[in-house]
């Protein structure tokens, strides 16, 4: 019987922004709106948070609870270690430090599979995360319940206009009808949402893309994927809780992942004289082939959670935007196989990379036209990812692919596993970077060959669009260790970060840098320095109507050695909390800073390198502000 359908019985929704689709992506991207513009990040009382609806078209009881994404690489921990969200994953996770890998006899083989997660370096989460996606979401879907955000189940997007007339973030600029069908009994509702802006999270088979006409490239190919997700009763698997590569002559590369909650996953191809030989595709057929696949090892379910078939293909957007007020993230934007693990990562940067800009557009904080430098920095890698997978995915599937250069005779696997480990700073998002824009400074650093040469690889130098270095520095006094980006939380602020330079020369010229912060009205502290409550003053929603606007920027000062007392070492106070190197100026080293000269990096609040400045610049305040003052409104 057909649904339905009533148009009076739903109260139109206004809201600042409508986000479709309730998966990670999505709600990450909830989380930092409402997180950003609340109590306590957002301190005045007077401010309204951001207004967010979230749409899923699933009801979650429904839903697949334990398959999709599973690993998070070590970049995204970062991530969502900035959010304040790491602790709640690696309570739950499979924390793996290590590979096998076994060729078709089932003697193990090495620097196959996915060797390239032993060894991880250059950062704390030194393993891959392993946290099926069912658990993910409930903790942001926690975490937003405290802020006041609950989720609109078995909500159908069905389409959106755009009002030209309204001015870009302007109330009401985007409409979109949605079908409510969590009344149950066959009735859908419809309602529309009255919105600035409306981002796309809804997934591959994405409906917002299409509506908002944004054009994608790419295609399915005839491979055909099982993933199945299980408590074994029993394995003859030598190493069970690594993340396992079994070269099969018949499944392919069949992957092997220890999975939260005692269970494990099984992926593998399924190739055209397999799948003739059944009618149909069911669990059963599945725990039959898993069986197959593993050869020569031996495995028994105790119970299977979720089992699945998927056509393998890569698609990406046009852009990744349209008229200035829709967006599209996660794969919406840009789809592939699950062959190297990225699909939950590549969303989350998408997040973390939108969420601050469009939270400090829409308290009037960051110009409007920096929100087009989402599309700069994520389509590159979107589209470096598309072309990553096309041979991966074949690879995995067990054959060379059509374009292969190399030797016609190499083993895939063998030529899988070295495609894996050259591509080690991509797949961990470790070397993942962004070329000059607005909010990436261009300097002498992004034009050196030498630093250029080394971008991809692990440590990618702390360069202008590069990510800001994990390191750990002491505390002052106590002398204890902390890492660098614990004292750099999102909370949508620029950090400074100022390496004070041992020379009399350096001190100098930090003298003259604090003197200059000070004459700065956007940058100047008002607080006392190294209290809890230490800020320049800035809120949100800008400035009032009987001050200038302060811009939301934290100061962080590094000693290149441990000392007493940071005051009787520069002759005043340091600039924001003071922190010192002291390993041998390891810290130091990892930035590229000269010790004797030190040097200035501006970092954005997603933890990208924004800028970087000579200490001894006699115009380094000037500097500073043009590139803040570039982002930010005056």
């Amino acid at each position: 019987m057909a649904a339905s359908l009533t148009t009076s019985a739903v109260a139109d929704v206004d809201v600042d922004v409508l986000i479709v689709g309730g998966g990670p992506v999505g709600l990450n991207l909830a989380y930092q709106l409402r997180r950003f513009s609340s109590p306590p990040i957002n301190p005045n009382p007077s401010a309204e948070p951001i207004s967010v609806h979230v749409v899923e078209m699933h009801p979650k009881p429904v839903q697949e609870n334990f398959g999709r994404a599973v690993t998070f690489w070590p970049r995204s921990m970062e991530i969502l270690a900035q959010m304040g969200l790491a602790e709640q994953i690696t309570q739950q996770c499979v924390a793996v430090r290590s590979s096998a890998a076994y060729d078709m006899s089932g003697t193990e083989v090495f620097g196959r599979g996915w060797s390239f997660v032993e060894g991880l370096e250059d950062t704390r989460f030194t393993f891959a995360s392993v946290l099926r996606q069912k658990f993910v979401e409930d903790i942001f879907r926690a975490e937003l319940a405290k802020l006041g955000v609950n989720v609109a189940e078995n909500c159908k997007f069905v389409d959106l206009t755009v009002d030209e007339s309204v001015e870009v973030g302007g109330k009401g600029r985007v409409k979109a009808r949605i079908l409510d069908g969590s009344a149950g009994g066959g009735q859908e509702r419809e309602y529309t949402v009255n919105c600035r802006y409306l981002i796309g999270c809804d997934g591959s088979r994405t409906l917002v893309r299409g509506a908002a006409g944004i054009e994608s490239d790419g295609d399915r190919t005839e491979d055909k994927w099982v993933r199945i997700d299980g408590v074994l009763k029993s394995t003859t698997m030598p190493k069970p809780r690594s993340y396992g590569a079994i070269e099969s002559p018949l499944y392919g590369n069949v992957l092997w992942i220890p999975l939260d909650h005692g269970a494990t996953r099984i992926g593998f191809a399924l190739n055209d004289e397999r799948r003739k030989l059944y009618k149909e595709l069911n669990q059963e057929i599945f725990i039959q082939e898993a069986k197959l696949s593993v050869k020569p090892f031996e495995i028994e379910y105790e119970r299977v959670d979720w089992a699945s078939v998927y056509s393998v293909g890569q698609r990406v957007a046009r852009n990744f935007w349209a008229k200035e007020s829709v967006f599209i993230a996660g794969d919406a934007a840009h789809s592939h196989s699950s062959g190297a693990g990225q699909g939950m990562n590549a969303g989350m940067h998408d997040a973390v990379n939108l969420g601050w800009k469009l939270a400090l557009v829409l308290t009037g904080v960051l110009k409007r036209e920096v929100l087009e430098t989402y599309e700069l920095e994520r389509r590159p890698n979107a589209r470096k990812l598309i072309k990553y997978d096309e041979d991966i995915s074949v690879l995995v599937s067990g054959r060379l692919p059509k374009d292969w250069q190399g030797d016609k005779t190499e083993d895939p696997n063998v030529v899988l596993g070295r495609i894996l480990q050259e591509a080690k700073g991509f797949n961990t998002g470790l070397t993942i970077g962004f070329e000059p824009n607005i909010a990436v400074s261009r300097d002498d650093s992004t034009e050196d060959a030498d630093l250029v040469a080394k971008r991809t690889i692990i440590p990618a130098p702390a360069i202008a669009g590069y990510r800001a270095p994990d390191v750990r520095v002491l505390t002052p006094a106590l002398w204890e260790p902390v890492w660098l980006h614990t004292l750099m939380a999102n909370l949508a602020r620029f950090y400074v970060l100022i390496f004070i330079g041992k020379s009399a020369e350096a001190k100098s010229s930090f003298g003259q840098m604090k003197e200059d912060v000070q004459k700065n009205q956007h940058l100047k502290l008002e607080r006392v320095p190294g209290t809890a409550a230490e800020t320049n003053g800035v809120h949100l929603n800008g400035s009032s109507a009987s001050q200038p606007r302060r811009w939301p920027v934290d100061f962080l000062t590094i000693l290149p050695e441990k000392v007493g007392n940071a005051w009787f070492e520069l002759g005043t106070d340091p600039l924001g909390r003071v922190y010192y190197d002291g390993d041998g100026s390891s810290v130091y080293q990892r930035y590229g800073v000269e010790v004797e000269s030190g040097a200035v990096f501006v970092v954005r609040p997603d933890g990208w390198i924004g800028a970087r400045f000579a200490l001894g610049s006699k115009s380094l305040v000037d500097e500073i502000d043009a590139y803040l003052g570039g982002l930010l409104y005056r």
